[in-house]
């Protein structure tokens, strides 16, 4: 009798090592643990536990297939990748893992250091579980008796605890029968991984990976109707600029850290110059993307895709970007041209000639005017304020306090660094004149992808700021009004004097308040079509009619 009870003690520790590691990726994501609803609604409580329970029994079931349950410790190693892989890129992206995200992998070269920054004490605790039966099976000595009779028992309990569920969540959804059928998302994974878990995503990704879906999209004629509303009917596909245009996008660049302590420069730009337009509160709109996400909302207008990232999936579309209205374009990368597949989405920009350089911000402005001199169009890309912001905050000589958390007095010092660079910008605007006849355009890419909670440390929030040198600005202008990232699009256009332009963009133009307050198209709308807009290729076949 005590044979057989030990015979069950490697598949009862496998199913609790799966079981906690959905409980416990449930709470580091969604900060939830439900132990009260046990006696306040055990309904509740039941659906809440349910999903991990299911995948529990059902992988368990399988030990008593094999007697050699070493497998068990391997899958458990493999499911402990999975979760890790997915706490860290929800940590800096807001969302989990999709296919799209695998075939991005390559983003990844260089940038270790801001996987290792993303990294929690409590990440360790899944690998402890995998230990914990590994010893089990030691003990046991990694064998056991098989059981056919077993096996099926459990995958059917394992069935109906599914169905359970499934029925639990129709209920809860008014009767919306997709939620039967664990493997097929119905909505964005955050939601499904809440509804389901953690283990359940990994089968979907896995099916998702296998069998691909239909990228491609056919307009049709209500999408028609309401891309017009965007879209000028003087058809004009390319027009003069007024200016040459500098276009500097900083990384993660958000706006509590443009202080007179923290970046003098472009402080006194703002306040020193009357051509000038501020606008501290733009909502950054990049979805799994970032970088790659928020230089094409820049240069085009255009807002993210739903599922996987536009310059990765979609390079080669045709796209009516900024840069392709200037004569010679240039763009000027730190890292390598690998990256957010910078190689081939640049020229499908305008951008006829793309500079790797390998120094630093300060280098790289300078290398950036320098190229004004020969380029009408420029575009830079900075990259000391990228995560963990550790490769340049040393030499910054600001002076934090202690009690500032390590993550965000490093990104001040790296803001501080980046403003070093940004001197030579503001100079050439303020000092020699060499910028005076640009429109310099300074921006965030995005907002700094962490979920630390920073409180209201110097004001800390989220919001990226706007920046734009124009001699067309007559007076200078701060707008406090929260704003937009597709916003800036439209308004550089005017700027230029290209609004006539063929494609107006989602957003407004800032300087025009009366448009400000009466936006044709919301956000969530503007996502909608303009991921319609870039899965059918659109601009490609209305240039061609």
């Amino acid at each position: 009798m005590r044979a057989k009870i030990e015979l069950l003690f490697i598949p009862v520790v496998f199913a609790l090592t799966i079981f906690v590691q959905c409980v416990l990726f449930h709470y580091l994501i969604y900060k939830e643990i439900l132990l009260s609803s046990l006696w306040h609604s055990p309904i509740e409580f039941f659906r809440f536990y349910l999903p991990a329970a299911t995948m529990a029994v059902f992988f368990s079931s399988f030990v008593f297939l094999f007697k050699n349950k070493w497998w068990t410790v391997v899958v458990s190693i493999f499911f402990n990748l999975w979760i890790w892989a997915n706490l860290w890129y929800y940590r800096a992206n807001g969302i989990l893992i999709d296919k799209y995200a695998v075939s991005m992998i390559g983003n990844l070269n260089g940038f270790w250091d801001s996987i290792l920054a993303l990294i929690r004490p409590a990440d360790f605790v899944f690998l402890s579980l995998s230990i914990l039966l590994a010893t089990f099976i030691c003990i046991f000595k990694g064998r056991g008796q098989k059981s056919i009779i077993t096996f099926a028992i459990l995958i059917i309990l394992s069935i109906v605890m599914g169905l359970t569920n499934g029925c639990l969540l129709i209920r809860k959804y008014d009767k919306d029968w997709s939620y039967i059928k664990p493997f097929n998302v119905y909505d964005l994974s955050y939601f499904y991984v809440n509804d389901h878990s953690i283990c359940h995503y990994l089968i979907y990704t896995t099916k998702d990976l296998l069998f691909s879906d239909k990228t491609t999209y056919t307009f049709t004629q209500d999408d028609i109707e309401k891309a017009k509303h965007f879209i000028n009917t003087s058809n004009n596909f390319k027009q003069q600029p007024k200016t040459p245009l500098l276009l500097c996008i900083i990384e993660s660049f958000n706006s509590f850290v443009l202080t007179e302590a923290f970046m003098p420069n472009l402080y006194n730009l703002t306040e020193r110059n009357q051509n000038i337009l501020y606008v501290p509160n733009i909502v950054s709109q990049e979805k799994i993307g970032a970088s790659g996400d928020g230089q094409m909302i820049i240069q085009t207008g255009l807002l993210p895709l739903n599922q996987g990232v536009a310059c990765m999936r979609f390079a080669s579309n045709k796209y009516p970007a900024i840069s392709s209205l200037y004569n010679k374009s240039a763009g000027i990368f730190p890292g390598n041209l690998t990256v957010w597949n910078q190689y081939v989405i640049s020229p499908a920009y305008g951008i006829d000639t793309s500079i790797v350089h390998k120094g630093d911000d300060i280098t790289l402005t300078q290398k950036a005017i320098e190229l004004t001199n020969h380029f009408d169009n420029v575009m830079m890309l900075t990259l000391a304020m990228h995560l963990p912001c550790n490769s340049y905050s040393e030499k910054s000589s600001l002076n934090i306090s202690d009690t500032v958390p390590t993550l965000l007095a490093n990104y001040i010092k790296s803001s501080n660094y980046t403003d070093m660079g940004l001197k030579y910008i503001v100079d050439g605007i303020l000092k020699d004149s060499s910028l005076v006849n640009f429109t310099v355009i300074i921006t965030g890419d995005h907002k700094l992808p962490t979920d630390e909670d920073f409180g209201n440390t110097y004001g800390y929030s989220r919001l990226i700021p706007l920046i734009i040198y124009s001699p067309e600005i007559k007076q200078k202008t701060i707008i406090t009004d929260t704003c937009y990232q597709m916003d800036i699009y439209p308004t550089i256009l005017h700027l230029i004097g290209c609004e006539d332009y063929y494609w107006k963009g989602f957003g407004v133009n800032l300087l025009d308040s009366a448009a400000r307050h009466n936006r044709p198209i919301t956000p969530e709308e503007a996502y909608d079509l303009s991921d319609k807009i870039i899965r059918a290729d659109y601009f490609r076949k209305f240039e061609e009619q």
